[in-house]
C-alpha cells in the first residue's frame, strides 16, 4: 500500500498477507498506544477477559455492551421526571383518567424512587402491578396505564427508555361469564369496617350497594343529586348518556340516615380510603393508607397472599342479583342500572343466582350493627 510501510513478518511477502492481517497492521499503525499498553491496563484486561471466559463473553463485547447501556442511562430521565412529564401531556384526559395516571404514577415512583427510567426491568413492573394491584381486572386495567406511560417515554424525541419490557409483560386471564357477588356477612362485614375506620366513606359504600350504581357515576354526584325519593343519575355522569332516576331503597335511606351525606358523596382520597376499608374487611387489596393507619402490629401495604380476591364490580353485581332475588322486575333493573347490554344478558348473571334469604339478609342490614325490617326491593 503506498505511503505505508508495514512490519511483516521474516520471510513474508505483502501478497501473503490476508486481508484481516493487513487491516489489523494497518490498525495496529495508527493507534501506537495499542503497542504501548502501561502494565496496569494490561493486567486489568487479563483480569476481566478471566472473569468473562465462564461466560463465554469476549472483553471488548463486554466494553462495547456497558458503553450502549451506560449511554443509554445517561440519556434517560428518573421515574419522577418522567410521569411529571408524561401527566403534563393529559390536557385532553377527563377527570378519571387523569386520577388513574396519577395513582399509578404516584405507585411507581414510591416503588422506584430516583431510578433511571431506563433501568427499571419488565420483570419489577410485573412484581410492581402483581402487589399493588387488587384481582386480575384491576391488573389488566393498571398494565394498561404502565404501557401507555412507557411507551410514551420510549418514542422519539424522548427516548428516555426501550420499549422491549413493558412488551412481554402478561394480562391476568379474567372470567367473564361468571359474575362475582358479596354474601351477607361479607356485606356487612364491609359496611361495618367503614363505620369503625373511615366513616365519611359509608354513604358512597351504602349506595354502591342498595342501588347497584357505578363508581364513576357515585363520584360525580353531588348532593343536590340524593333526596328522599331517589338519587338522580344526571345524563353527563351516565354510561348511557341518558339521565335516570333510581327510586330510594329503603335500606339506603337508612344508611344516609344515619350518615348523612356532606360537601360531597366520596370523601376526598377516596381511592385510598375505599381500599383500605376493603382490605380491614378482609379482601386482598393493596392499601397505602393501612399502614399508616396506626394499628399494632403495623400492617404491610401487601395484603397476604390467603387472602380473597375482591370480585370486580362487587357492589354492583350483589346490588343486581339482590334485586332480582327480592322480586324486583327485570325490565325496572334494567332502568335503574343503566345496563347496555340487555335484558337476555341480566337474566344470563343474575336469575336464581342468589337464594332469596341470602338477598333478605344483605337487604336488612343497617348502620351501627342493626337489622332493618323486612323489605322489599321493588
Amino acid at each position: 500500500m503506498a505511503g505505508t510501510q508495514l512490519d511483516l513478518p521474516r520471510g513474508r511477502s505483502r501478497r501473503c498477507c490476508y486481508p484481516w492481517r493487513l487491516s489489523a497492521a494497518i490498525d495496529r499503525r495508527n493507534r501506537p498506544e495499542a503497542r504501548a499498553i502501561p502494565p496496569s491496563l494490561a493486567e486489568d484486561a487479563v483480569s476481566a477477559a478471566a472473569l468473562l471466559a465462564p461466560l463465554g463473553v469476549g472483553l471488548l463485547d463486554a466494553v462495547q455492551r456497558f458503553v450502549a447501556a451506560e449511554t443509554r442511562t445517561r440519556a434517560s430521565v428518573t421515574i419522577e421526571d418522567a410521569i411529571a412529564a408524561f401527566r403534563a401531556t393529559g390536557d385532553a384526559w377527563s377527570k378519571s383518567q387523569a386520577t388513574a395516571y396519577r395513582l399509578r404514577g404516584e405507585k411507581l415512583i414510591k416503588a422506584f424512587p430516583g431510578r433511571m427510567l431506563s433501568t427499571i426491568t419488565g420483570e419489577e413492573l410485573q412484581k410492581n402491578l402483581a402487589a399493588t394491584t387488587g384481582g386480575p381486572g384491576a391488573f389488566n386495567q393498571n398494565l394498561r396505564l404502565v404501557r401507555a406511560i412507557w411507551n410514551w417515554c420510549a418514542k422519539p424525541p424522548r427516548k428516555w427508555c426501550e420499549d422491549e419490557p413493558i412488551k412481554h409483560l402478561e394480562a391476568k386471564d379474567t372470567v367473564s361469564a361468571e359474575v362475582g357477588t358479596l354474601t351477607a356477612a361479607q356485606a356487612a362485614k364491609l359496611l361495618q369496617t367503614a363505620e369503625k375506620h373511615l366513616p365519611d366513606c359509608v354513604p358512597a359504600f351504602a349506595i354502591a350497594l342498595f342501588t347497584g350504581m357505578r363508581q364513576k357515576e357515585i363520584d360525580r354526584l353531588t348532593p343536590a343529586d340524593i333526596t328522599v325519593d331517589g338519587i338522580t343519575v344526571p345524563a353527563t355522569s351516565a354510561k348511557t348518556k341518558r339521565r335516570r332516576f333510581v327510586q330510594m331503597p329503603e335500606p339506603l335511606a337508612a344508611w344516609l340516615a344515619a350518615y348523612p351525606v356532606g360537601e360531597s358523596v366520596t370523601p376526598s382520597n377516596w381511592r385510598r380510603k375505599e381500599k383500605a376499608v376493603r382490605r380491614l374487611a378482609g379482601w386482598k387489596v393493596w392499601s397505602d393508607q393501612v399502614p399508616t393507619m396506626g394499628f399494632q402490629p403495623p400492617m404491610d401495604a401487601t395484603p397476604a397472599d390467603d387472602l380473597p380476591e375482591w370480585p370486580q364490580n362487587a357492589l354492583r353485581h350483589t346490588a343486581a342479583t339482590v334485586s332480582i332475588a327480592l322480586g324486583k322486575p327485570i325490565e325496572t333493573l334494567t332502568f335503574e342500572h343503566g345496563h347496555v347490554g340487555g335484558l337476555e344478558m341480566l337474566r344470563r348473571h343474575y336469575v336464581g343466582a342468589m337464594p332469596k334469604k341470602e338477598a333478605l339478609a344483605i337487604w336488612t342490614i343497617g348502620p351501627h350493627g342493626t337489622k332493618l325490617k323486612a323489605l322489599t326491593a321493588a
